[in-house]
């Protein structure tokens, strides 16, 4: 009869233990699950679209205040000091997707006088803006931009380097023979934008 009831404890014990057991897994189950989960960082809403306005040429460097307070994201152009001549610049609108994108375009140049050009597009998403050309992908990196990668095309007569940033798209393009000196002209490059 001891035996009996000494198998019996054995049996309770070792059926308390697997429910013990099967509580402490079913607790950390219910933990694992019931732990909030990270969320999905939310797309960025897409920039809204701009209405129709008047193109706007200018030939004075001291006019790149007024194209700059016009243009709904940062306008990439020279520093001051790079060394580079301004020579024009516009801005202008172009349909896109039911509404309208905007270009705005600096032309510059070299001390040696090299042209170069440089393009502000808006929306970020519009790459269709920048023109296709006759331009090939380059296996050659193109310099950073302000602190972006960039990709590099070329065509027979020029080299374009281009980066998207979270507010627009930043085409630079210069004469082949200007390709060993992009990233000192890339240094050369910030970001504009006028404050009210």
């Amino acid at each position: 009869m001891t035996i009996g009831k000494n198998a019996w404890r054995w049996i309770g014990r070792i059926l308390a233990g697997l429910l013990a057991a099967l509580l402490l897994a079913l607790l950390y189950l219910t933990l694992i699950v019931g732990q909030p989960q990270p969320k999905e960082e939310a797309e960025a809403a897409p920039q809204p679209l701009l209405t129709a306005s008047p193109r706007m040429n200018i030939s004075a460097e001291a006019d790149l205040y007024s194209l700059i307070a016009a243009f709904p994201v940062p306008v990439m152009s020279f520093m001051s000091g790079s060394g580079n001549l301004f020579v024009s610049a516009e801005s202008a609108d172009a349909a896109w997707q039911g509404g309208f994108g905007r270009i705005a375009t600096l032309y510059w140049q070299t001390e040696d006088g090299y042209p170069l050009i440089l393009q502000s597009i808006y929306p970020a998403s519009a790459l269709d803006l920048m023109g296709r050309g006759d331009y090939s992908f380059s296996g050659i990196a193109g310099p950073a931009l302000f602190g972006h990668a960039s990709v590099r095309m070329e065509n027979a007569a020029t080299v374009r380097v281009h980066t998207v940033t979270d507010e627009g798209i930043y085409v630079l393009t210069a004469p082949r023979d200007l390709a060993p000196s992009l990233s000192a002209l890339a240094r050369s490059i910030q970001l504009f934008t006028v404050t009210e």
